[in-house]
C-alpha cells in the first residue's frame, strides 16, 4: 500500500472492499496511465490507484478529464477471470461500470436523484455529466483490465470554468452539502464488485439495469466510430449492450463509438 496524502481512509478501503493493495497519490498525471506501468510490473491485483488531483486524465479519444479540487479520480488494475468473468463477458463491463456508478449515486442521494448512464461510457445526474469511465486492456498483460473512473464528487459547479459549468455537476451541488469521498468510493467499489458478479453470473441485469437509466432513449444523436457515423433517433439498449439507432434507412446497431446529441 502506497500512501501520499490523508484525503482517503486506505485501511477502510481495503477492509470494507475487494481490494488487494491500495495506492494513495496527492497527485498524478494519470491514474490511468499508473495502472498500465503497474501492470508491466505484475502488481498483486485487484489494485486501486486514487489521484487527489490529476493534471493529464484522458477520457475516450482525444478528450481529456478535468479534475477539480473535491473530486474522486482513480483506476482498477483487475484480472477478470480470477473475478469470476469469461472473456466473452468483457464487452459489457464498460456498462456495468457505468451502472455501478448509477446506481451508487442513488444509494448516496437517494432515490428522488435523477441518474442516468449515457452510452458507452458516460453517467449524468440532473442532466449534466457527473462521471467519466474509461475502460482499457493493458498490452503488457492482455489478461487484465483498466477501468478509470472520475467522479464529480466535492468538486462545485460555481468552481469549474465557464465553459464547463453547463455541462458538468457534482453530488455536493445536489446533495448540498460535501460527502465524504472514503464513503463515496466505499460505496462504488462493492457495488461495481456486485456488477461484476453479475456480468459473470446474468449479464442480462446489467443490460436492464442501463437501459432502464438510459440517458439517450428518444434523443435525436449521431453516433461515430471512426469508419461510419449513424444519426437518427435512439431507441435505447439491444441485449448485448449494443445502440439502437432508427435511422431513415432503417434500424442501425451501434457497437462502440462517440455519441453527439442532435436536439
Amino acid at each position: 500500500m502506497s500512501l501520499s496524502g490523508p484525503f482517503l481512509d486506505a485501511d477502510r478501503l481495503l477492509r470494507e472492499t475487494f481490494l488487494a493493495d491500495v495506492r494513495l497519490f496527492a497527485q498524478l498525471p494519470s491514474t490511468n496511465d499508473y495502472a498500465h506501468a503497474a501492470a508491466r510490473e505484475g502488481a498483486r491485483t485487484p489494485l486501486l490507484i486514487v489521484a487527489d488531483e490529476q493534471t493529464a486524465g484522458r477520457g475516450r479519444g482525444a478528450n481529456r478529464w478535468m479534475t477539480g479540487a473535491g473530486a474522486l479520480t482513480f483506476s482498477l488494475l483487475l484480472e477478470p477471470r480470477k473475478l469470476g468473468m469469461p472473456l466473452a463477458s468483457w464487452p459489457i463491463l464498460s456498462l456495468a461500470c457505468g451502472a455501478s456508478v448509477a446506481l451508487s449515486l442513488e444509494t448516496l442521494l437517494g432515490p428522488r436523484a435523477d441518474v442516468r448512464v449515457k452510452w458507452p461510457n458516460d453517467v449524468y445526474l440532473e442532466g449534466a455529466k457527473v462521471c467519466g469511465i474509461l475502460v482499457e486492456t493493458p498490452k503488457s498483460s492482455p489478461d487484465s483490465l483498466i477501468i478509470g473512473i472520475g467522479i464529480n464528487v466535492n468538486n462545485l459547479r460555481e468552481a469549474a470554468p465557464p465553459e464547463v459549468q453547463k455541462r458538468m455537476i457534482s453530488l455536493a451541488d445536489v446533495a448540498g452539502q460535501e460527502l465524504p469521498r472514503t464513503d463515496v468510493l466505499i460505496e462504488v467499489l462493492q457495488q461495481l464488485r456486485r456488477q461484476f458478479d453479475a456480468v459473470a453470473e446474468v449479464p442480462g441485469a446489467v443490460i436492464e439495469s442501463c437501459r432502464a437509466r438510459c440517458f439517450l432513449t428518444g434523443r435525436l444523436l449521431s453516433v461515430s466510430d471512426g469508419v461510419r457515423t449513424v444519426s437518427g433517433t435512439c431507441l435505447g439498449l439491444d441485449d448485448d449492450g449494443a445502440l439502437r439507432v432508427a435511422t431513415a434507412a432503417g434500424q442501425q446497431r451501434c457497437v462502440a463509438g462517440s455519441v453527439e446529441l442532435l436536439d
